[in-house]
C-alpha cells in the first residue's frame, strides 16, 4: 500500500484539552448522544454529526464551523508533512499500536486494500454529501496491514514523550496521538507498508465514498482527494479483538426446515443475553444461540458441508456466513433483508435479550467472536462477509487528527 504525510489539522491547546474534544465515529453517535455531546462548543461531533440552526443545511454548517475554527485558532494546521503515532491504552494495560496517514485509495480488484463487508446506500449517501460539501477528511478508517510485524517495531520507537492529544473514551480506553515528522522515520513507514495489502476492519462506508468522490472529480493520485485518512494497525497486533455483532429478525426458524444444518442442537435454561453470548462464545464453532419471545434458547453447532457449494473453505467455518447463506433462506429472508432494515443489529447482547423476550422480536441471534487468523483467513481471496460481520475492538476515535483535500501531501 502507498502511505503519504500529510499536514494534520487538530485542535490547538495541551493534549488533555485536544482529546476532550475527540468523538466516536459518527455511526456510533445517536441523536441522544450528539444532543448531549453538542454542549461542548467545539466537540468535534459538530462537525461529523451536525445540526443546522433554522433548518439550513447541516452540511454547509459543517463547512463552515469548521473554517471559522481555523480562523479563530480552535483548530491549527501542522507546519510540516507528518505522520502520526496512535496508542489505544485499555484499562487492563493492554496496549494497540496504529499508524494514522492518508493511504492512496486503489481499485479493489488490485488486492491492495481489501473490504471485506456489504455497505448500506442511504449511508453512504448521506456521508457522500458531506465530504462533497466540505471537502474535508473528518474520520479514519481502521486498517489492518498484513505486514509481518515490521509495523509494530517502527511504532514502539514513536510512541513516546508528549502526546499531541489524549483521550480516554466511554469505555476507558486511553486514545494518544504523537508526531512522526523526520524525514527518515516516514520513509521507514513507507518501506515496511510498501510491499503489504490490508484489509478494512472498520469504516467500508468511508472508504466506498472516499473511492466515489475520487472517481466523480477525477482526483489525481497522490493528491489528498485520491487517498483516504486511516489508522494502520498490523494484522498480527496481540491487542486487536473482534466482537460479534448480534441479529434480531422479525421471523422464526422452523425447526422442520432446518433439519440436518447442525451438527447438535440442545436447550440452554438460562436466557440471559450476556449469558447466551458467553455460551456461544465458548462452544465448539462453528456456532449460535437462538432466544425467542417465550423464552425457549438453543445452541446450534451448525454444520458447515450444508452451507452452499460456492462457499469458500475459510469463510464456511465462520458462523455469521452460515446464518446469512444457509439459515436466512431457509426462513424466507433473502440477501437484501440485511441492508434494508429486515435485520436488525444488535452489539449489545442484554439489550437483544430484552428486545425479544418484550415480543419487539421474532428471534434474537448470538453470535460469537472472530479470531483475527479466523478473520484474515475468510477474507484472503476477496471474498466479502454480510453486513456488520465484525465489531473491532477498540474502536479508534475522531478528532485526534484529520486532513482536507487541499493539503499538498507528500
Amino acid at each position: 500500500m502507498k502511505i503519504r504525510a500529510f499536514h494534520g489539522l487538530r485542535y490547538n491547546g495541551t493534549a488533555d484539552h485536544a482529546g476532550a474534544q475527540a468523538a466516536p465515529p459518527y455511526d456510533q453517535i445517536n441523536d441522544t448522544q450528539r444532543d448531549a455531546m453538542h454542549e461542548a462548543q467545539h466537540h468535534f461531533s459538530h462537525l461529523i454529526r451536525p445540526v443546522a440552526a433554522q433548518g439550513a443545511d447541516a452540511h454547509q454548517h459543517s463547512r463552515d464551523l469548521h473554517a471559522r475554527w481555523l480562523q479563530d485558532g480552535v483548530v491549527r494546521r501542522d507546519s510540516e508533512p507528518s505522520l502520526y503515532a496512535n496508542t489505544i491504552e485499555s484499562p487492563s494495560g493492554q496496549v494497540r499500536l496504529g499508524l494514522a496517514a492518508l493511504v492512496d485509495l486503489e481499485d479493489p480488484a488490485n488486492g491492495i486494500i481489501r473490504p471485506h463487508e456489504e455497505t448500506v446506500d442511504k449511508t453512504v449517501a448521506e456521508r457522500l454529501g458531506l465530504l462533497r460539501t466540505t471537502q474535508v477528511d473528518y474520520e479514519p478508517i481502521l486498517l489492518l496491514a498484513n505486514d509481518h510485524g515490521g509495523l509494530e517495531s517502527l511504532l514502539e520507537q514513536d510512541c513516546s514523550g508528549q502526546p499531541l492529544a489524549s483521550h480516554v473514551d466511554e469505555f476507558g480506553n486511553t486514545h494518544r496521538l504523537y508526531p512522526v515528522v523526520s524525514e527518515g522515520r516516514i520513509e521507514s513507514y513507507r518501506a515496511s507498508l510498501s510491499e503489504s495489502y490490508a484489509l478494512i476492519a472498520d469504516g467500508h462506508h468511508r472508504y466506498k465514498t472516499a473511492g466515489l468522490y475520487a472517481n466523480e472529480t477525477n482526483a489525481k493520485r497522490s493528491t489528498a482527494a485520491a487517498a483516504k485518512l486511516s489508522i494502520i494497525t498490523s494484522l498480527k497486533s496481540s491487542a486487536l479483538a473482534i466482537d460479534p455483532i448480534h441479529r434480531a429478525l422479525p421471523v422464526t426458524f422452523e425447526a422442520e426446515a432446518l433439519a440436518g444444518v447442525a451438527h447438535e442442537r440442545r436447550t440452554v435454561t438460562d436466557q440471559g443475553g450476556s449469558e447466551l453470548a458467553r455460551a456461544v462464545a465458548e462452544a465448539p464453532q462453528p456456532t449460535l444461540a437462538l432466544l425467542r419471545p417465550d423464552g425457549t434458547a438453543e445452541l446450534w453447532n451448525l454444520d458447515p458441508s450444508h452451507g452452499p457449494t460456492d462457499l469458500p473453505a475459510a469463510a464456511s467455518k465462520l458462523a455469521v456466513v452460515l446464518l446469512h447463506r444457509t439459515l436466512f433462506p431457509l426462513a424466507g429472508l433473502v440477501s437484501a433483508n440485511a441492508t434494508d432494515g429486515t435485520v436488525a443489529y444488535r452489539s449489545d447482547p442484554a439489550d437483544l435479550a430484552t428486545q425479544v423476550l418484550t415480543g419487539e422480536f421474532a428471534t434474537g441471534v448470538f453470535l460469537p467472536p472472530m479470531t483475527a487468523s479466523g478473520f484474515a483467513s475468510a477474507v484472503a481471496d476477496g471474498d466479502v462477509l454480510p453486513p456488520k460481520s465484525t465489531r473491532f475492538l477498540p474502536k479508534v476515535v475522531s478528532g485526534l487528527v484529520w486532513a482536507d483535500h487541499s493539503d499538498p501531501v507528500k
